[in-house]
């Protein structure tokens, strides 16, 4: 058996996040539209080794290879439910920056799955394996397919959304990791407004409009994320000057998205964002939507 050269791992914003309720077991109800970004991938390349156990390989020094990795337990709880003897090599080539709110570990898994069926137990339903990817995260479901969608429930829930043209993107991501658990454990703490109607968010995705778009998307994380990192608010006025339509916090952050900047953005005007932030990751995607 041969892997495949490698399996791209889409990153994903959150162009609209609503908490809807809280479980007994501390999950939280979303109503989320998770937006893939096939332009921003990790590669995944998963094969089989000749020694027993699950080896990972990172050209990232900061992500664990180790039984942490969501990558890790992916292939060792797919190896548990489905009968087959872990003998796995994984190799990530990371784009996606760490904890950013930008799904990077949940669509890492997710390849890990979808390559682990490919190679060892192609039989396994879409179902199956989607019962395993959301013991390893609510978002790794949304990976196994990653289109537009909406999402409810824990966020495992997924419906297909129509999408005439993606809007124009700017994404900035400050270089610190902002903990999930943390920005749901906080996001009463600060004060926000209501979320606007999910409804009329969806039925501008299926027309195009940009204009409407931006104006309708939220998240109900990024007070919490804007209040403990100034930063962030620096970084989110500076993204609007530059013409982007709205700027939200994407997931649990830090990751700032931008909608519909008027224009496109050359290097020398994303390079202002990062005056003071040496660390800051930019990513412009001109999207397919018309503008202004």
């Amino acid at each position: 058996m041969e892997s495949r050269p490698d399996m791209r791992a889409v990153a994903k914003i959150n162009l609209y996040l609503a908490i809807v309720g809280k479980r007994p077991n501390g999950y939280h109800d979303l109503s989320t539209i998770f937006l893939p970004l096939p332009e921003l991938a990790d590669d995944i390349i998963v094969a089989p080794h000749s020694a027993p156990g699950i080896v990972i390989e990172c050209d990232v020094p900061e992500l664990p290879v180790d039984s942490s990795n969501l990558c890790w337990q992916a292939a060792e709880q797919f190896c548990q439910c489905f009968g087959v003897t872990p003998q796995v090599r994984i190799t990530i080539r990371k784009r996606i920056p760490i904890a950013a709110g930008l799904g990077g570990g949940s669509s890492n898994a997710a390849a890990v799955l979808l390559e682990m069926r490919r190679l060892f137990a192609p039989t396994i339903s879409d179902q199956k394996l989607a019962a395993l990817a959301v013991k390893l995260g609510a978002d790794v479901p949304f990976f196994l397919r990653p289109t537009p969608s909406l999402a409810t429930g824990i966020g495992e829930v997924l419906t297909p959304i129509a999408v005439k043209a993606t809007p124009p993107l700017l994404l900035a991501s400050p270089g610190f990791p902002v903990s999930a658990a943390w920005a749901y454990g906080h996001w009463q703490d600060s004060p926000k407004p209501a979320p606007p109607a999910i409804e009329k968010l969806l039925a501008a995705l299926a027309i195009g409009d940009v204009n409407a778009i931006a104006k309708l998307t939220h998240n109900d994380l990024e007070y919490c994320v804007l209040t403990k990192f100034p930063l962030l608010s620096i970084l989110r006025q500076r993204m609007l000057d530059l013409g982007c339509l709205a700027v939200h916090v994407s997931g649990s952050g830090p990751t700032l998205f931008g909608v519909g900047p008027c224009q496109g953005l050359e290097p020398e005007a994303l390079s202002t964002l990062a005056e003071g932030m040496p660390t800051l990751k930019t990513w412009f995607f001109p999207g397919t939507a018309a503008v202004c």
